[in-house]
């Protein structure tokens, strides 16, 4: 989690031993906030799911509102093994070249697609 919590010009991070951490920047140190410290373990547990079932992505793309629009986007392709790829998986791998192709179409950021999976682990 340290890592996740070097960022917007913070050089270093060191964890306290009590839950809590130091932020260094260059020209000051200081505890990180409860937000800092809950977003940065939010992005390493998200960083985490790597592999949902079919049953949890197709559920989670319903519950977002996606599910028939990449099933049309997949349809439309022409791309047959993209379709054999969606239609037969058993499991969607994180950092699969199909999700991030699919991605790209849908104009989702990582974010968006992390939130994807976050949702789908979540079921």
């Amino acid at each position: 989690m340290l890592i996740k919590l070097v960022k917007n010009g913070c050089i270093g991070a060191a964890d306290n031993g009590d839950g809590s951490y130091r932020l260094d920047f260059p020209d000051h140190s200081r505890l990180a906030t409860a937000e800092e410290i809950a977003a940065a373990q939010l992005e390493v547990d998200r960083a985490a799911i790597k592999t949902v079932s079919r049953r949890q992505m197709l559920t989670a793309l319903h519950r977002v509102g996606l599910l028939d629009t990449i099933k049309a986007a997949v349809a439309g392709s022409g791309d047959m093994e993209m379709q054999i790829a969606f239609d037969e998986a058993l499991e969607f791998e994180r950092g699969n070249a199909f999700i991030a192709a699919m991605a790209a179409t849908l104009n989702k950021t990582d974010a968006e697609i992390d939130d994807i999976f976050a949702l789908a682990a979540s079921i």
